[in-house]
């Protein structure tokens, strides 16, 4: 009895040596390839905060342009909401940073030099307020019939006068100029 005692407690033996042995293994080898939650909450977190540092929470946009110097004003009023931009720069005239019409002197051509309506910039006008308005319907919101006004410093006024008219025919009705804050308010004696 003795031998088969000492069989069976070596069997047992055996038998725990070969279950400690499968725990280390279990133990010592990588997990199978899954993602743990705190890499991901990593990974989300940086995500998060890149999109957060490139996305303006401005809604003017004013994209610098060589040919662009925006007048100075005291003004301490802030944009408050995205509207169309028509930019008149020394060279030609934007909507929405795509460029419509060209300048020469400060003089549009047209077909007629007393109107004061620019063909080229009332037909795409009349595209972005068609679009927009379409947009709005699909988002059932009120078309915004409000332009923001973009000039450079040194436009002649019967050019202004003739892009806010040519904005007047294609259906926008409240006008905004953006201008630098910050000029100081300077009296000639």
């Amino acid at each position: 009895m003795d031998s088969r005692k000492q069989q069976s407690i070596e069997a047992w033996l055996k038998q725990q040596a070969e279950d400690k042995s499968k725990k280390r293994r279990k133990k010592d080898l990588p997990d199978d390839g899954g993602v743990t939650l705190s890499s991901l909450m990593d990974a989300v977190t940086i995500i998060l905060i890149f999109l957060l540092m490139n996305f303006s929470t401005d809604p003017m946009k004013v994209t610098p342009h060589e040919k662009l110097q925006l007048p100075l004003s005291t003004t301490m009023l802030n944009a408050k909401e995205k509207t169309t931009t028509l930019t008149v720069a020394a060279d030609g005239i934007l909507v929405d940073d795509k460029p419509v019409v060209t300048i020469k002197n400060n003089q549009v051509d047209t077909s007629d030099a007393t109107s004061l309506t620019i063909p080229q910039l009332k037909d795409h006008l009349d595209q972005v307020v068609k679009e927009r308005k379409e947009l709005a319907a699909r988002l059932k919101q009120n078309f915004k019939d409000i332009i923001t006004i973009i000039a450079h410093g040194e436009t002649h006024y019967r050019l202004i006068n003739k892009v806010i008219y040519t904005a007047g025919q294609a259906s926008f009705t409240k006008f905004k100029f953006a201008v630098v804050k910050g000029g100081q308010l300077k009296q000639k004696i």
